[in-house]
């Protein structure tokens, strides 16, 4: 269990991966029809490989040994299938639907940061992930619409993902944030250029700049994402992936002249809400618990 001092670090964290992870839907949103999902995929992984390699391994601490390669190889997989599964959702679907069901990804790490890593969920905790991910449903104005193929693509992403993220909290027990990233980003490359040969095509150079901002993006994000949940218990830090919904809903007003809807406004205060209230058990959780150590220690002496 985390202190609750590095559960609110951690949370900032992925505060800030969810404003990474706007800035790349927007890229693959805009390709579109231009540039096709499989290719995207892998020119994501490798200019986010050259720009990791650039930016953020020369500042990060990592080493290319391993002793964890069978699980590095897993999340690689799963990261190929998530981020596959996801800019083709992205692509095909309205950007308003894809953008709910990504949203199942906090209520899959809740679910499984219990069995896989052993933490303690409160009920309460579990009720607020539930209302913040009804928030993130208000936000975008997301209506049900009627079940078809096209909607497992992005279910898919987020499971896969919710295991990528928990498969890094994992990892980093052990390995550092710029091992788990390396390994990550080569073996994404990798994975996706099979299918990226087959539909591939000459990106002209607009194409060249938004593939390289999906790249910067997307490692910044995984980076982010990986230091927020080494850092955070990922019970605690994922319901703040909510936030991205806040930041969607800011560009959409001051970039595309887009007035939040009375929906909107209510899922972002109920985001709002939700996240406080996380904070404040977290508070009163290790307030007592600090009791209770202090009960014990005066018992041992009495």
């Amino acid at each position: 269990m985390a202190t609750a001092a590095n559960n609110i670090r951690g949370a900032g964290w992925i505060v800030l991966s969810a404003a990474a992870a706007t800035v790349m839907s927007g890229g693959v949103h805009e390709l579109a029809g231009s540039i096709h999902s499989a290719q995207t995929v892998f020119l994501r992984g490798v200019l986010g490989l050259l720009i990791a390699s650039v930016f953020i391994f020369p500042r990060a601490d990592y080493s290319v040994r391993t002793s964890k390669w069978k699980i590095h190889l897993l999340r690689g997989v799963l990261g190929v299938l998530a981020i596959n599964c996801g800019f083709y959702s992205i692509m095909i679907l309205p950007l308003v639907t894809v953008t709910a069901l990504f949203f199942t990804t906090p209520l899959f790490v809740t679910a499984l940061s219990g069995p896989m890593l052993g933490e303690k969920i409160g009920p309460r905790r579990v009720v607020a992930s539930i209302l913040g991910f009804i928030g993130a449903l208000g936000v975008i104005g997301y209506l049900p619409e009627p079940f078809h193929l096209d909607l497992l693509a992005p279910i898919l992403a987020s499971f896969s993902f919710a295991l990528v993220l928990i498969l890094g909290k994992q990892l980093s027990e052990t390995e550092r944030p710029g091992t788990i990233l390396f390994y990550f980003t080569v073996i994404l490359s990798v994975g996706s250029l099979p299918p990226a040969i087959i539909v591939w095509e000459s990106p002209n150079l607009n194409e060249w700049i938004i593939l390289a901002v999906i790249g910067a993006a997307s490692s910044l994000r995984n980076y982010l994402d990986i230091k927020g949940y080494a850092i955070g218990d990922a019970h605690f830090v994922a319901p703040f992936l909510y936030t991205r919904m806040i930041f969607m809903a800011l560009v959409g007003y001051f970039v595309f002249q887009e007035v939040p809807t009375v929906s909107a406004i209510t899922g972002a205060t109920l985001i709002v809400m939700c996240t406080l209230y996380i904070l404040h058990r977290e508070y009163v959780t290790r307030k007592e618990e600090s009791r209770q150590v202090q009960l014990h220690r005066k018992s041992d002496f009495a």
